[in-house]
């Protein structure tokens, strides 16, 4: 269950209602393939087996500014408060996501992943990248709702492995080790 909801639009991000300091410039929304690299013996490189699907990343970009109310380091500020979760000293936070753009790339939960800050030397200003990583991705959401599905309530997965049968008869042969294990499965 979320902890609150996150949404952002017209150059403004909320976070449980609550508006964050700055002006939302830009939004972002990354997501890739997972690959096992597999080496192979007398090849050069490694082989690419496509796993599934890493958790997509959203990020906006705040523009922090100086005004007569605050200055771009106290804004900062509270966006780190909020960040650190310092006004309940937990986990981090889940949020639900209302944005349209994240909602088109099938992103319904977030975490707030991370908190990145740049200033230079032009302007009193501080741009404040927010990172969120996608939380429980609706596919394993419903792989956990098939599994669930699937398993009879209060009974341990049924198991069918059969023991292997004993060899009929072992030969000894050490001069030809192929053709006593050949004569052996023939007999």
């Amino acid at each position: 269950m979320p902890d609150g909801k996150l949404v952002f639009e017209d150059g403004e991000v909320r976070l449980n209602g609550a508006a964050l300091p700055g002006i939302l410039v830009r939004q972002s929304i990354a997501g890739q393939v997972r690959l096992d690299r597999v080496e192979q013996d007398g090849l050069s490189g490694k082989t690419k087996i496509p796993m599934g699907w890493e958790d997509a990343g959203l990020t906006l970009d705040l523009e922090l500014l100086t005004d007569d109310e605050s200055d771009c380091y106290d804004k900062l500020a509270a966006i780190n408060r909020i960040f650190k979760g310092s006004d309940n000293g937990s986990n981090p936070r889940i949020y639900a996501v209302t944005g349209r753009h994240a909602r088109a790339r099938g992103i319904d939960k977030v975490v707030f992943g991370a908190l990145d800050s740049e200033e230079d030397d032009q302007a009193d200003t501080i741009r404040a990248s927010l990172a969120f990583a996608e939380y429980e991705p609706a596919i394993v959401a419903a792989e956990k709702a098939i599994a669930a599905s699937n398993q009879p309530k209060g009974a341990a997965p049924a198991t069918t492995a059969a023991a292997p049968a004993p060899a009929a008869k072992i030969q000894d042969d050490p001069t030809d080790a192929f053709s006593a294990g050949f004569n052996a499965g023939a007999g």
